[in-house]
């Protein structure tokens, strides 16, 4: 009788919790047009652990469990403030020139994080590069996140990061292609 007793504390201690719900689902989309075709974006923007190679708020990116370009490999990026987080390939679609992932460890912006990047045929022997996520506020549990943990501040960080990433993997990829 009483695992009954402290089984219903606990719930009621959790019920203000439980009826605050969570957090809405954020979404972040963005592309470019690169004057390279889908073979030669694909070559460095499917490169998994190469991320550093044309990103700049990552200046470092390795391996650190599996093998690079397969599912369950894990990546360990070094960001520019000098933070870390592991990311993990769950997804890898070389025909169609896709890979998606999501946070492994490590000090991440958000929750429930899910990133696809993709490489389409453009006319003209372009290729339109697609970046997107789906995410949530880490504090995704409270209607009053801390600073820095609200749905603006993570939404700001990516709509920021993911369009400046595009332009340098588009400089890169067009350099190399000339």
């Amino acid at each position: 009788m009483a695992w009954k007793t402290w089984l219903g504390a606990v719930l009621l201690a959790a019920a203000p919790a439980l009826a605050q719900g969570e957090a809405k689902e954020l979404r972040v989309a963005h592309s470019i047009l690169i004057d390279a075709t889908p073979e030669a974006v694909w070559a460095v923007a499917g490169d998994f652990v190469g991320l550093n190679k044309w990103y700049p708020p990552i200046p470092e990116s390795k391996l650190v469990l599996g093998r690079n370009n397969e599912v369950g490999a894990i990546r360990e990026l070094r960001r520019g403030n000098g933070t870390k987080v592991e990311e993990k390939l769950v997804d890898y679609d070389p025909y169609n020139r896709s890979l998606t992932y999501t946070y492994a460890g490590g000090e991440p912006m958000s929750s429930d994080y899910f990133a696809t990047l993709t490489v389409k045929e453009a006319p003209g022997g372009k290729s339109l590069v697609e970046w997107k996520a789906r995410l949530k506020r880490l504090a995704y549990w409270t209607d009053n996140p801390p600073p820095g943990q609200d749905d603006e501040s993570v939404l700001k960080a990516l709509n920021a990061g993911y369009p400046l990433g595009l332009k340098s993997l588009k400089q890169v990829v067009e350099a190399g292609a000339r």
